[in-house]
Order: C-alpha cells, then sequence, then structure tokens
C-alpha cells in the first residue's frame, strides 16, 4: 500500500512558481523534515544509532541494505517520490493556487502523522519565502498496489501508450541517454525491472524471479518519434551549484505480441505508480499508461 498527501497551496504574496518544481519541493520538506525529526542535530546520518527510527533517517536518508537485491544498491533507498504539478514556469498571484503529490513508500507507513505536520510547515515556512503561500489543503489517500503476477492474461490489445509527465532520465554504458532512439523495449523494462527490485527491498517481498522479463520484451517494439530530450536542473544548496536533471519527455508507444505484452505490463504498471529512471525522489521518470484500445476509445 501507497500513501499520498496531496497538498493545495495558495498564494498570499507573488510568487514566481519554478518550470520543474520537483528539487524546491523536495527540498523544503526534506529540510522541515529533518528539523522536525532529527534529535542529534549531527550533520549527517551515516552513523546514526537512531537512523533505522527516525523519520527523517527511514524516509529520506536511509542507510543501505544489508543485503541488496541489485548491484547498484550501494545506497539507502528513500520511501517517497514527489509528484510535482505539470512542468510551466508561472507566477503565482496572491489568491491563486498550486498543488503537489508526496507519495510515500510502504515502509514509511507508520511515519504519516509526522509527516503531514512537516508538509504543512515545509509549505509554510521552507517552499518559498516564509509567509509567501499557506495550505489550503492536506489529504491523505490509500493507494494499493496491484499483485505483481506476470503473464495473468493482463493484455493490452495492440499496445501501451505511455506519456511521460516527467523527464525519464536514464544512463547508457555510464552516460545519461539522450538520443529517443536509444530507448528501446529492452532499455525500458529493465529500468522497470530496478524499480521493481527496490520496490522488494522496500516491501520486503521477494522478487517473482531471478531476472527481467527481457525475452518478452525483445519481442516488442518501442517507437519513440514523438520523445524528445528535455532538459532541466536543479540548484543544489549543498553543493551550491545547478545540477543537470534533464530526460526524455513526451510520448512512446510499446506494441508486440499480446502474451509478451501481458508479462510486461506488471512492471510497467508499478513503475506507472513509483517511476522509473534516476532521480525519481524529484519526481522524474513519472509517466502515465493506456492501452491502445483505449487509447483510440
Amino acid at each position: 500500500m501507497l500513501t499520498d498527501f496531496h497538498i493545495a497551496l495558495q498564494a498570499l504574496r507573488p510568487i514566481q512558481w519554478p518550470h520543474f518544481a520537483g528539487g524546491r519541493i523536495r527540498g523544503a520538506w526534506g529540510r522541515a523534515l529533518r528539523q522536525a525529526a532529527c534529535i542529534t542535530g549531527q550533520p549527517s546520518c551515516d552513523g546514526c544509532a537512531v537512523r533505522s527510527r527516525c523519520s527523517y533517517g527511514v524516509v529520506f536518508d536511509p542507510a543501505a541494505p544489508a543485503q541488496p537485491l541489485h548491484p547498484s544498491f550501494r545506497n539507502g533507498m528513500p520511501a517517497y517520490v514527489v509528484q510535482p504539478p505539470p512542468l510551466g514556469a508561472r507566477q503565482l498571484r496572491p489568491g491563486e493556487s498550486a498543488g503537489f503529490t508526496l507519495r510515500l513508500l510502504t515502509s514509511a507507513q507508520s511515519h504519516n502523522s509526522l509527516i503531514e505536520h512537516v508538509l504543512r510547515d515545509a509549505v509554510h515556512h521552507q517552499l518559498f519565502n516564509p509567509g509567501d503561500c499557506s495550505v489550503l489543503s492536506c489529504e491523505q489517500v490509500s493507494v494499493p498496489v496491484p499483485a505483481f503476477s506476470p503473464a495473468v492474461g493482463d493484455a493490452p490489445l495492440g499496445g501501451f501508450h505511455i506519456e511521460w509527465l516527467t523527464p525519464l532520465r536514464l544512463q547508457l554504458k555510464g552516460k545519461p541517454l539522450f538520443r529517443p532512439q536509444d530507448l528501446d523495449a529492452c532499455t525500458l523494462i529493465a529500468a522497470g525491472w530496478r524499480r521493481y527490485l527496490q520496490w522488494c527491498q522496500l516491501s520486503g517481498q521477494p522478487p517473482v524471479a531471478a531476472i527481467p522479463p527481457l525475452a518478452e520484451a525483445r519481442r516488442c517494439h518501442l517507437t519513440t518519434h514523438q520523445t524528445q530530450w528535455h532538459d532541466i536542473s536543479r540548484y543544489s544548496n549543498t553543493q551550491q551549484k545547478h545540477l543537470p536533471l534533464g530526460g526524455l519527455l513526451g510520448h512512446a508507444i510499446l506494441t508486440g505480441p499480446d502474451d509478451a505484452l501481458g508479462s510486461l505490463a506488471p512492471v510497467l504498471r508499478l513503475g506507472e505508480l513509483l517511476h522509473i529512471g534516476k532521480e525519481t525522489v524529484f519526481g522524474l521518470g513519472r509517466y502515465q499508461l493506456r492501452t491502445q484500445a483505449s487509447n483510440r476509445g
């Protein structure tokens, strides 16, 4: 089960809303959570004796897993994703509203009450200047995670339409994947499978298989003619510089035999909930999935 916190805020003074707000939202609620939860005052969570019980240590900056399910899980896996509003800079005049969602993953559920309080504090004091905006509402909603069951007849009847709502940031041979034509079905499913293993690590569920369903992915084709590179960045207060967050944005179509697509469906549907690729905590790699049949209708 996932928990969504839907935040609606109202501008009290003129606010310049950024083109991509994920970095600002994550930074604001992270600072507010650390101020509320940390009892040691140490500058880092490394070596902290209460890290496994502290809300900040569990949700925002967890320790690396003792027995990682994937070689790349060298660092801890944050138990949340930010879902910012649609891309586009604009000015909020006093009285105008905006909103965002913080999605907590399964290992963070016991910290819900504190996190709601922290989100309100983050909007009031951290998101912009103190007093620039107020919280109109904070709605908490449970989101079920469907059973991960490959090849159960989830045939998409023609293919999947994938709309990237935020940039998909992947690496190919150690470098960012810039060209849409380099994103194929196998690369997409490999990224989704890695996210699935992260979910297994966080939830304690054993993976359903030892390897990703790449044989099925090779029988499918991903069309990326309506996908392009979208360049964004965030400012890191820690490093005192802008850091790149660009990735692929737009629409893609996954087609292939129904049995192969049905086997890939659980990976894609879980990725729709958790995002895939790098920097999901900022909101990157978010997409909306539709079947081609429903897309036509």
